[in-house]
């Protein structure tokens, strides 16, 4: 169905959705979906074939309307042309009065407008843009802040807040007709039955004429309905063929569909057994590198402890080393007589009680003479710990 004439303005994605719903789900026979599905499908294939009947009566009758329309504006026109003033029926040549079709066009442009609204704004693409939407929006806003009219209702920024409710409201309801309803409905019936009727047998005549002239006088005096049933009986034949087409060519697919998956799974047995063998090979071959790498690294270190050592104590520089390590020592001694000498002295300044404040003052300033000398003695310590002994 979407591969036929009307589908072919279809995007390709809705193209393929149609596709895939007539091969997989909507099966004449109901045998690639559960019963309660095709029962569902089939009431909403009825309910849809009940709608179309009901769309394809309305846009009948709606054409002869606007036909009507039509032929009253273009018989009003030849009458200003040809200068008659008094535009009655008879000197128009239709078959109602003017009021009626004037009464007609009326209520027509009314229903458009009310639609109109209903539907959301199309561009000549086909598509809703947003930015269009948003900038007659705010050209409707500007024009609601300054309408006099506050009864009109509706949704705002929107077509000047006009619903198609207070349209129809304004403009039929409150606008009543020069006559009758009665007098206004049946003439249209009336003339819309006989533009109907008048084209059914022009189509008729059309049909039998090609049939007489396509198939000869055989079937010359053959029913139209009989002849529609032939032709149906025909098509029906030839999309069950093409659905049968269709079903082999599903059968096959899954056929070569199963290969393909068998393929794969070699496939991927392969790439587990070889490539990722080898992968692992490597990695193994890396680590035990990269290892081997890290002895060799800690082994230059160690070297390079070694060469240092050796060139700090040299034959030249072990005696001034000792001289040092003597001279550090007799430093530590004289510290530690000052230390021991400046802790006896703030012992005695702490057994005496007058002159207080002078005490603790000095008592401040040997302690922090104390925490210098312990400082410098741990750092002579700590050299001497790194000389090497004599």
């Amino acid at each position: 169905m979407a591969k036929g004439g009307g589908g072919q303005n279809l995007p390709a994605d809705v193209t393929q959705l149609i596709d895939q719903l007539e091969r997989h789900c909507l099966a004449p026979d109901g045998s690639l979906v559960s019963k309660s599905v095709y029962n569902d499908l089939q009431l909403a294939r009825e309910e849809m074939s009940r709608e179309r009947l009901r769309y394809l009566e309305a846009m009948a009758i709606y054409c002869e309307a606007i036909g009507m329309v039509e032929d009253h504006q273009q018989a009003v026109s030849v009458a200003n042309l040809g200068g008659i003033r008094e535009t009655h029926s008879s000197n128009l040549g239709l078959k109602n009065s003017p009021e009626v079709y004037e009464a007609l066009e009326h209520r027509l442009v009314v229903a458009e407008a009310a639609q109109r609204l209903r539907l959301p704004l199309i561009s000549k693409d086909g598509e809703v843009h947003e930015e269009e939407i948003e900038k007659l929006s705010g050209f409707s806003s500007n024009y609601t802040n300054i309408t006099p009219e506050s009864t009109v209702g509706g949704v705002p920024n929107r077509f000047l807040g006009i619903t198609p409710a207070y349209l129809w409201q304004s403009q039929v309801q409150h606008a009543p007709l020069p006559m009758d309803v009665g007098e206004y409905q049946m003439p249209l019936l009336r003339e819309i039955e006989i533009r109907l009727k008048a084209k059914c047998d022009k189509l008729a005549d059309a049909f039998i004429d090609d049939l007489d002239s396509s198939t000869g006088s055989q079937n010359s005096t053959a029913r139209l309905p009989e002849r529609v049933k032939i032709m149906i009986e025909e098509i029906e034949r030839e999309e069950t063929a093409l659905r049968e087409d269709l079903y082999s060519a599903d059968r096959k697919f899954a056929e070569y569909y199963n290969v393909l998956e068998q393929i794969l799974g070699v496939l991927i047995k392969l790439v587990k057994d070889l490539k990722l063998q080898h992968q692992h090979k490597y990695d193994e071959l890396q680590k035990t590198w990269l290892c081997k790498r890290c002895e060799t690294m800690s082994a230059k270190l160690r070297v390079l402890e070694h060469i240092l050592l050796l060139e700090t104590y040299t034959q030249e520089s072990v005696p001034a080393l000792h001289k040092i390590r003597k001279y550090l020592v007799e430093a530590t001694e004289e510290a530690s007589l000052a230390y021991n000498k400046a802790v006896t002295r703030l012992r005695e300044y702490q057994g005496v009680d007058p002159h207080f404040d002078t005490i603790a003052r000095q008592y401040q300033e040997i302690v922090k003479k104390l925490e210098n000398m312990q400082w410098t003695i741990h750092q002579v310590e700590m050299d001497l710990n790194r000389l090497p002994s004599s």
